[in-house]
C-alpha cells in the first residue's frame, strides 16, 4: 500500500489527542483570570489597568513567538520543549500561589508567555505536521482546534466546580488558589506524561531522499512579503477577528457588574465560548469551502458587530438575552476566525514564501494580544463601569472595519485572478 493510501494520522492518533489536552491545558493558567475578573482584582488589589498589563505582557511574547519561535522548534526536540514547557508553566503556577505582589505577578506572566507560547506553541504546530501526511494536515488542524474547545468545555465545569466549592467554604482567595492549583498540577503531570509517552519524529530515509533542501530565510524574500498588498490586508482581517478573541473576555466582569451575577455564574458567560468553538469551527470550514471564505466571513463579523452593538443600545435586557447575544458572537468569532491563513492562495502568495508570510501576518493579526487588555484596563478605570459601553462601542466599529477590509481583499482577489489568466493566455 503507498504512503499516500496509509493514514499516517491515523496510526498517531494517540500522539494527536495527547498534544490536543496539552495544548488546550497549557493556556488554563495564563486565561484564568479572566473566568473570575472580578474576584481576582479584588483578591489581589489591582486596578483594571494592571489586569490588562497582565494580558499584554503575555501578549508580547506571543509577537516573538511567530517570528522566532519556529528557530527554537527546528533546534530543539518538539517532545523535549513541549515537555518542558508544561512543567515550567505549572512551576509558574505554583508560585502564583505564594499571595504575590503586582511586580511578582507581572514575572509570572511573562514567564507564562515564553513557556506557553515563544516556547510550546511552535513546537505543537511542528509537532502536529510531523504526525500527519500532506493530504492530512487540515484534517489535523481541525481536529485539534475542535479537540481544544472541546476540552476547554469540559474543563470549564470543573474550575466553575472548583472555585464554586472553595469561595463558598472560604473565600475568593481559597477559590482561586483551588483553580490555580488545579491547572499547575495538571500542567505538571501533563508534562511528564507527553515525555514519557511521546516519541521523538523520526524522517525515514525514503522521506530525507525526497525531501527538498531548505533554503535560509533571505532579505530578498522576506523584502518580497513585506511588498505584498496580500500580506497586509490580511493582516488587517485577521487583527479585526482577534480584537473579539480578545475583548471577550470582558464579558464576565460585564455580566457581574451589570446583571448582579456571582463570580462562578459570570465564569459561565466566557466559559460558554469553548461549547460553540468545536460547532463553530468546523461548520465555518465546511461551508467555507462550498460559498466561498470571504463570503462567511462577510457574515461572522457581522454577527460580532450586531451582537456588540446590541449590548450597546439594550441597557435594559435581560440576563437571557445577553448570554443569547454572546452565544451569536462566540458562533462569529470561531466560525471566521481559522480562515484568514486558508486565504493566502487565492491572494496569490507563493508557496516558498508562505511560512514568511503567515510569519508576518500573525506579527501583526495577533497585536490585539498586546493592545486590547492594557486599553480596556484604561477605559474601566477612567469611566468605571461606563467604560463598558465605549469598549463594546469601539469593538463594533472594528468589526465594521473588518468587513471593509474584506470588500478590499475581493476587489484585490479579482485583480489577481484576472492578471493570473491574462498571463496564461498570453504563455498560451
Amino acid at each position: 500500500m503507498s504512503a499516500e493510501n496509509t493514514s499516517k494520522l491515523k496510526k498517531h492518533m494517540f500522539h494527536l489527542v495527547v498534544i490536543t489536552i496539552a495544548g488546550a491545558m497549557i493556556y488554563g493558567l495564563p486565561y484564568f483570570r479572566s473566568y473570575f475578573y472580578d474576584a481576582y482584582l479584588e483578591t489581589y488589589n489591582l486596578t483594571n489597568t494592571q489586569m490588562g498589563t497582565f494580558g499584554s505582557m503575555f501578549g508580547i511574547f506571543g509577537m516573538i513567538s511567530y517570528l522566532f519561535g519556529g528557530v527554537v522548534a527546528d533546534m530543539v526536540s518538539t517532545r523535549k520543549l513541549m515537555s518542558v514547557s508544561l512543567v515550567l508553566t505549572g512551576l509558574g503556577g505554583l508560585l502564583h500561589l505564594l499571595n504575590p505582589s503586582y511586580i511578582m505577578l507581572l514575572g509570572i506572566y511573562a514567564l507564562w508567555g515564553f513557556t506557553s507560547l515563544f516556547a510550546f506553541w511552535p513546537s505543537l504546530l511542528k509537532s502536529l505536521r510531523e504526525i500527519a501526511n500532506d493530504n492530512e494536515q487540515s484534517k489535523a488542524y481541525g481536529f485539534m482546534d475542535g479537540g481544544r474547545g472541546i476540552v476547554y468545555a469540559i474543563d470549564g465545569v470543573a474550575i466553575v466546580s472548583i472555585f464554586g466549592y472553595f469561595s463558598k467554604v472560604s473565600s475568593d482567595l481559597a477559590g482561586l488558589n483551588g483553580v490555580i492549583t488545579y491547572y499547575s498540577i495538571v500542567a505538571i503531570v501533563l508534562g511528564v506524561l507527553l515525555f514519557i509517552l511521546m516519541k521523538d519524529s523520526k524522517p525515514s530515509a525514503e522521506t530525507l531522499e525526497s525531501a527538498p533542501k531548505q533554503e535560509k530565510i533571505s532579505v530578498a524574500q522576506v523584502l518580497e512579503v513585506i511588498k505584498m498588498p496580500a500580506v497586509w490586508i490580511l493582516s488587517s482581517i485577521l487583527c479585526c477577528t482577534y480584537v473579539m478573541n480578545i475583548a471577550f473576555y470582558y464579558f464576565t466582569p460585564y455580566a457581574t457588574s451589570n446583571f448582579g451575577m456571582a463570580a462562578t455564574a459570570g465564569a459561565i458567560v466566557t466559559i460558554a465560548a469553548q461549547y460553540v468553538r468545536p460547532v463553530a469551527s468546523f461548520g465555518g470550514g465546511i461551508i467555507a469551502d462550498k460559498l466561498g471564505r470571504s463570503k462567511v466571513m462577510y457574515v461572522t463579523f457581522a454577527m460580532m458587530a450586531i451582537g456588540t452593538f446590541l449590548m450597546v443600545i439594550m441597557n435594559n435586557m435581560s440576563s437571557t438575552l445577553f448570554i443569547a447575544l454572546c452565544i451569536m458572537i462566540y458562533a462569529g468569532m470561531y466560525g471566521g476566525y481559522s480562515l484568514v491563513f486558508s486565504m493566502m492562495e487565492e491572494g496569490g502568495v507563493p508557496i516558498r514564501v508562505a511560512g514568511t508570510a503567515i510569519g508576518l501576518v500573525c506579527t501583526v493579526g495577533y497585536l490585539p494580544e498586546v493592545i486590547v487588555p492594557f486599553c480596556s484596563g484604561k477605559i474601566l478605570d477612567t469611566f468605571g463601569d461606563g467604560g463598558y459601553r465605549y469598549m463594546f462601542i469601539a469593538i463594533a466599529v472594528i468589526m465594521v472595519v473588518g468587513i471593509v477590509m474584506l470588500t478590499v481583499w475581493d476587489r484585490y482577489v479579482k485583480k489577481v485572478k484576472a492578471r493570473q489568466a491574462a498571463e496564461e493566455n498570453a504563455a498560451a
